[in-house]
This record gives C-alpha cells, structure tokens and sequence, in this order.
C-alpha cells in the first residue's frame, strides 16, 4: 500500500511518517512539501491508496488544490491534516470530496487512533488537543449539526438525512456533550468558534 504524506514541513512529515510506520508497517510512504511535487507524485505513483494531505502548502491558495486533488482523481481517498482557520471549515472540506479531517493539534494517541480508523477504511473527522478534549465526528453527525445551525428541528433533520428521530436525537445528544455544552443552541455556537461551520 502506497500513502502520499501532503505537508510542506519537514518535522511534521517526519512525525506523521513515524506514526504511520505505526499504525501501518507495510505501507510505503512517499512525500511531498509543495503542490507541483503532489501532483508529481500522484502521477509517478498511480497506486496511491491514501493521501494525507494538508490544504495550507506552497504552489496553492485556500482549498484549490484538495478541489484539484478531487477533481483529477475522485476516487482516490484523501484525508485533510491541518490546523483550523477562518477561511476554510471542516464542512466545506467535507464538501469538496475530502474524506475525512484531523487536526494538527490532536495528541498522538487520538491521531494514531485516527489514522488506524482511516486505513480501515472509516470516515473520520477529529478535531482538538487532548486525548479527552478530542471532538470526533461521524460525517452523519457531521450533517446534522450542519443542519442544526439551520435551525432545523429533529424532525425535520431525520427527514432530510433520511435517518429515524431516534437516531437523530443521539446524534444531537452526543454533539452536545462532545462540545461540552447545555442545549443545541450552544453546541451550534461552539462550534462556529471551532471552525466546523462557516456561514
């Protein structure tokens, strides 16, 4: 199995190399700091099976190049790690075909753990330091706090995703304690801050 490590910094490539030497020991892993040596990659290697790959790097602004990524190669399984900022969120990753999201901050065990997750083939979204501050969304959950911050009520939310209420409400119930807050009201607004909407 081929992964593509996507990270203009050499520490992190080194680190995100030793973990994945971890979670999977006969992977062989390629490298990339800079968009143009992404794309040379991918084409020198059209075996990848996974692309880790961070959306700030030079030779490419904002989402371009994961919306570059995605386009020249739909299938290919590519999994965002970055930090958070204001201009780009989770969602509209998500949304441009990235298949998971996990943040640079997390702690080792939760990365490890993410990494172990994404190689099984599961969706993973995680974002936050410590391994029990760590907020881990399913990209089902994902969709409903999208559609809470609508303003959209279990009901409706079990409509649209085409999932029973009951589902719903754990989803619901688990967003707001993995937010550490009271009500939906609260968990929307936390999450704003987090980065995982953008209006």
């Amino acid at each position: 199995m081929k992964i593509l490590i996507c990270e203009d910094h050499e520490l992190f490539r080194d680190g995100l190399r030793m973990l994945l030497h971890e979670a999977a020991p006969q992977a062989h892993i390629l490298e990339a700091g800079s968009f143009p040596q992404v794309t040379k990659q991918l084409a020198a290697h059209p075996d990848v099976a996974l692309v880790l790959f961070d959306i700030q790097m030079p030779g490419t602004e904002g989402l371009q190049g994961l919306k570059d990524v995605k386009s020249r190669y739909p299938a290919l399984p590519l999994v965002v790690i970055s930090t958070l900022d204001h201009n780009a969120s989770i969602e509209q990753m998500l949304q441009l075909g990235a298949d998971g999201f996990i943040a640079k901050t997390c702690e080792k065990p939760v990365m490890l753990k993410a990494l172990q997750d994404v190689l099984a083939g599961e969706e993973v979204v995680v974002s936050g330091g410590h391994s029990e501050d760590a907020i881990v969304l399913s990209p089902r959950q994902l969709d409903t706090l999208m559609l809470l911050a609508q303003g959209m009520t279990n009901k409706d939310i079990a409509s649209r995703l085409g999932i029973s209420s009951a589902t719903v409400r754990e989803y619901v119930s688990y967003i707001i304690k993995r937010f550490d807050c009271e009500n939906r009201t609260q968990a929307v607004l936390k999450a704003r801050q987090l980065g995982y909407i953008l209006d």
